[in-house]
């Protein structure tokens, strides 16, 4: 029987993941391997019941030449994803052969179940394309002894130890293509636009998105605006633009400053929960002059909307508001991202035919192609401190050089 390679896609979608899964694939197969997919990522191992047969063909799959000869020409991921993390499973996830792990409303740590899966489908090493969460958790795989290779895959290219993470460099170039016919529309209308980039927990992928589309302003999450101050900079630009429009870029999960929140409760209560509504006004009311931070980032398009709001309230004038969403992940992979995916597939095989578990390919400026530890992706703070490349009483990017891949 020949030896087993599973191979799995977790967390968001990015251009050239499917290139990267059929390289891979074929060079496997070329070496004697059999491949294993496992469907919607990890999610596809925790519904994988190793004494049910009747779970196996949901969640596990053959992956052969022929059946996966054209799927480098579509987007998304062939063997789906999702953004199940197995160390934190809340209790209605839970299959009904595991309710027995449940403990109240407690959220499961199913990471026994994961390796027994594993352990069961025969596979010499498990191969994962993920996002950050995703390869976070493979290295708690690894460190419990589950034989594996990371390939960073994410638009935010926010994964520690990697410059480069596959599908960024079409990411932003689809984002410069979207904001410009935005622009078009903007300046057609005479209006200003407001372009709601991806983006949660770093504004990368909008500060380059903008800076490279020549929008004339830019929030990011590390950093926390002034919408009074934003308005004005924003009416300034329209008025010195000769077609009188102006282009805000802005992270999904922009955050209002603390001590100017409270000014905006009405705009955040339509599309925030009541009870952080209620809170912010007891808070007014019970603790004058205290400062809050709000997230405005807990659904999608959700920050873009209520700024968008805020900036028509101060300003008197109609917006344009266009979230680019999950569009970002759609594209068709540029070269830089065809070359990335082809190349983090070879060196994932590579890795497993030749024992060396445990490992992260990756792309390092100055060191080209590298592989290092798995653990490399736990450390905090990604590989680039954004903050630092943004002006905040301008909002907008600092002047500096920049690679595609790392500022």
């Amino acid at each position: 029987m020949a030896q087993r390679i599973g191979i799995l896609t977790a967390g968001g979608d990015a251009p050239g993941l499917n290139v990267c899964l059929k390289t891979m694939v074929y060079s496997a197969i070329d070496r004697g391997y059999e491949v294993i997919g496992i469907r919607k990522g990890w999610e596809g191992l925790l519904y994988y019941d190793p004494d049910d047969p009747d779970t196996h063909a949901a969640n596990a799959m053959i992956m052969t030449k022929t059946r996966i000869r054209d799927i480098d020409r579509i987007s998304g991921s062939f063997l789906h994803s999702s953004r199940l993390d197995p160390h934190e499973v809340g209790p209605q996830v839970l299959p009904p052969f595991l309710q027995h792990m449940k403990h109240a409303d407690e959220p499961v740590d199913t990471t026994a179940h994961i390796k027994r899966t594993v352990e069961k489908l025969g596979v010499e090493a498990l191969v994962v394309l993920g996002d950050n969460a995703a390869l976070n958790y493979a290295a708690r795989l690894n460190q419990e002894g589950v034989p594996l290779v990371g390939v960073p895959k994410t638009v935010h290219n926010d994964v520690s130890g990697s410059d480069y993470s596959l599908g960024f460099s079409t990411a932003l170039g689809r984002g410069v293509r979207f904001i410009h016919e935005v622009r078009a529309m903007a300046g057609s209308r005479e209006e200003i636009a407001v372009v709601e980039v991806l983006g949660r927990s770093t504004g990368l992928v909008t500060l380059l998105t903008s800076l490279l589309a020549g929008s004339d302003r830019t929030l990011i999450p590390e950093v926390s605006f002034d919408p009074e101050r934003l308005a004005s900079l924003l009416v300034k630009d329209q008025k010195a633009n000769p077609n009188n429009y102006a282009i805000l870029t802005m992270s999904e999960a922009a955050t209002v400053a603390p001590e100017k929140a409270l000014n905006y409760v009405p705009e955040m209560a339509r599309l925030e929960k009541r009870s952080l509504a209620a809170h912010m006004l007891a808070a007014k009311t019970e603790e004058e002059g205290e400062c809050f931070t709000v997230e405005m980032g807990a659904r999608v398009s959700g920050s873009g909307a209520m700024v968008t709001e805020i900036l028509e309230n101060l300003t008197g004038q109609r917006f344009i508001f266009q979230p680019l969403s999950l569009l970002i992940r759609t594209a068709i992979p540029d070269g830089q991202d065809l070359l990335g995916a082809v190349n983090f597939a070879m060196m994932a095989i590579n890795l497993v035919a030749e024992g060396q578990m445990g490992q992260l390919v990756a792309y390092r400026q100055h060191e080209h192609y590298v592989d290092l530890p798995i653990d490399t992706v736990t450390r905090p703070g990604g590989n680039i401190d954004v903050a630092e490349h943004y002006d905040a009483a301008k909002f907008v990017p600092k002047p500096s050089i920049m690679w595609a891949s790392q500022i």
